[in-house]
């Protein structure tokens, strides 16, 4: 059974990413043109070395994130990273992964639905989200309700050219 719970002590520690199956097959990605983005061809393989792993899992439990995680059995199969700080009326969603073998179950929908729910508790009015730019992951994050922002935040953009700067309302 799939439960969803806050990162605590109790049910994550610097060793439990080490065996997350991170990996995604990219066949296309958005890119920006005059006219607005488009899909391109470009295939590649994301995933994560062991040390990408243990950073990750130091980052989502340290002191600046609120995590949920989705658990099978105790050992996590998806986690959503949000940043406490609230960047003007923005919640950032820092990270959002659901493993592989159990993508297309609802994990994602789920974990992203808490994410909205915490960024309104914090009085967010919208999740800030600076996505990768696979086709996938955008049409996620598209149906989840979010939108590409007209006014992202510059430093965020400026890290990641290639992602697509996003916003999703959390009323």
């Amino acid at each position: 059974m799939i439960n969803f719970e806050l990162l605590s002590e109790k049910n994550f520690n610097a060793h439990s990413l080490d065996f997350y199956e991170r990996k995604q097959e990219v066949k296309r990605v958005y890119r920006k043109k005059e006219s607005g983005y488009t899909l391109v061809d470009m295939p590649y393989i994301e995933d994560w070395s062991l040390d990408k792993k243990r950073q990750v899992a130091a980052d989502i439990s340290s002191d600046e994130y609120i995590s949920f995680l989705a658990l099978d059995d105790g050992k996590v199969i998806g986690f959503v990273g949000l940043l406490k700080r609230l960047n003007n009326e923005y919640m950032l969603l820092d990270l959002m992964h659901v493993s592989q073998m159990y993508r297309g179950k609802g994990i994602g929908r789920k974990l992203f639905s808490l994410a909205k729910q915490e960024a309104k508790k914090a009085g967010a009015k919208a999740l800030y989200i600076s996505s990768c730019s696979s086709e996938e992951t955008i049409a996620f994050y598209k149906a989840m309700g979010a939108e590409l922002t007209d006014d992202p935040i510059k430093e965020i953009a400026d890290e990641e050219p290639y992602d697509l700067q996003m916003i999703c309302n959390v009323e």
